[in-house]
């Protein structure tokens, strides 16, 4: 290579790395908006100064958008801000008007089919819609943004706070999000990270359908129907999560394989309709044809059910959980024996009453919830009313004195103290 040409090759490099230099655009009504995005040159800023921004607008270069305080876009029923460009930035924005979506995308930021690299943060969402939708993306981060919907329309008719539909790699982190349908879905996605969000008054904080490799953490949700929704996914890492006063479950594993779940914290979970409807009874966690997970070091207390477990949520390793004034421990519906320990560790249950001769924090007898009348009942609720009934008492007595081990959930290593973690110590002495 000649001299000229080794120097015109060093230029080209210098011009890649240090690219000229990005100007910032400042405008202050939605008409110097549009044009200031339509004219956008790779790496610009354009910052909006307070008011209202009436309309919808389109990102269709990489570059910032940022907003001072009270710079408030304000959508007339149709997706707000929509997102058609990699290495974008959207921060300081409060955005409204995005009507509902049930029929469609409508969301206060859209993103848009393979765009990648994007940053969405400190933005305020306020609409019927998605908060913030992405499908088909890459490298999507949502984090420290307020997102609320619309408490006047049915909780199925509103949009997801934030929605990933087939998004790779991806995060959302520190989001406050009440009001919506569900807090934080994510569909056919994969490698997700979810931590530090707070959520509330919504259906699920977390809901996964048909997603893998998602780790989520340190969540705290209450005053929902449901809790973590794992649904027909797989390698998800689930842990040091809270959640209270919830409806129907604290923790869903629903044709789920290979989760990891520990650490997390459940209360409350409670059903005022229970009475009126089979199986209604809130479930601290509720395992429905799931398979190769592992469920340790987590705290089921003060709800109508500990656990239930249907449909062949057999093969599963539960061990060194909690699970403390629940009305039912257990509800197993299975004719199988069911064994819950893993390496000589079972669970703590409040009610064991067994004793721990050897003083090695083990029961010396094992703990069976239930036995078949529990089932029996179970199957027929119609006949709730005999349970108390001298005839029943005497029943279960002689099942007991037979030495006969019933079908169902035994745990042969029950602890005598309930596991500890920096996670439930903080909780617990919060209340």
């Amino acid at each position: 290579m000649g001299y000229l040409a080794k120097r015109l090759a060093a230029l080209c490099l210098l011009v890649a790395l240090f690219p000229a230099q990005a100007k910032t655009v400042a405008v202050d009504n939605a008409e110097a908006l549009t044009a200031a995005l339509s004219q956008a040159e790779a790496g610009d800023i354009i910052d909006l100064a307070p008011g209202r921004y009436p309309g919808q607008f389109t990102v269709s270069t990489s570059l910032t958008l940022k907003g001072q305080s009270g710079a408030h876009l304000e959508g007339q029923g149709s997706s707000v801000l929509i997102i058609n460009a990699s290495n974008v930035t959207v921060r300081g924005l409060y955005i409204t008007g995005y009507g509902q979506a049930l029929f469609g995308k409508t969301a206060g930021i859209q993103v848009m089919p393979g765009t990648k690299n994007l940053l969405i943060e400190h933005n305020r969402m306020l609409g019927q819609g998605f908060g913030v939708r992405a499908d088909k993306a890459r490298h999507v981060t949502v984090r420290h943004n307020r997102i609320e919907g619309d408490p006047s329309l049915s909780m199925v008719l509103r949009g997801d706070g934030i929605h990933f539909h087939e998004v790779e790699e991806g995060s959302v982190s520190g989001n406050h999000i009440t009001e919506v349908r569900d807090g934080v879905y994510l569909e056919s996605s994969q490698s997700i990270r979810v931590w530090d969000n707070i959520m509330g008054l919504q259906q699920y904080p977390l809901h996964l359908m048909y997603s893998e490799q998602i780790t989520a953490w340190n969540n705290e949700a209450r005053d929902v129907l449901g809790g973590w929704a794992l649904m027909d996914s797989k390698v998800v890492e689930l842990h040091d999560n809270r959640v209270e006063n919830a409806r129907e479950f604290g923790i869903l594993l629903n044709m789920t394989f290979g989760a990891r779940v520990w650490g997390n914290w459940v209360a409350n979970v409670r059903n005022p309709d229970s009475q009126d409807l089979f199986d209604g009874e809130g479930k601290g966690l509720f395992i429905y044809g799931a398979a190769d997970n592992e469920i340790f070091r987590n705290h089921f207390k003060d709800s109508e059910i500990g656990i239930m477990m249907a449909l062949g949520g057999e093969d599963n390793r539960l061990y060194s959980n909690a699970f403390v004034n629940n009305q039912i421990q257990v509800k197993y519906l299975g004719e199988n024996t069911v064994t819950w320990n893993h390496c000589g560790m079972g669970n703590y249950w409040s009610g064991y009453d067994g004793w721990d001769l050897d003083n090695d924090g083990i029961g010396d007898l094992p703990f069976v919830p239930n036995d078949d009348l529990d089932r029996l009942f179970w199957i027929y609720p119609e006949a709730r009313f005999l349970l108390d009934s001298p005839v029943v008492q005497v029943i279960r007595y002689l099942i007991r004195q037979s030495g006969d081990q019933p079908g169902g959930v035994v745990d042969l290593h029950p602890m005598m103290a309930p596991p500890t973690s920096d996670l439930i110590t903080k909780y617990e002495t919060s209340l």
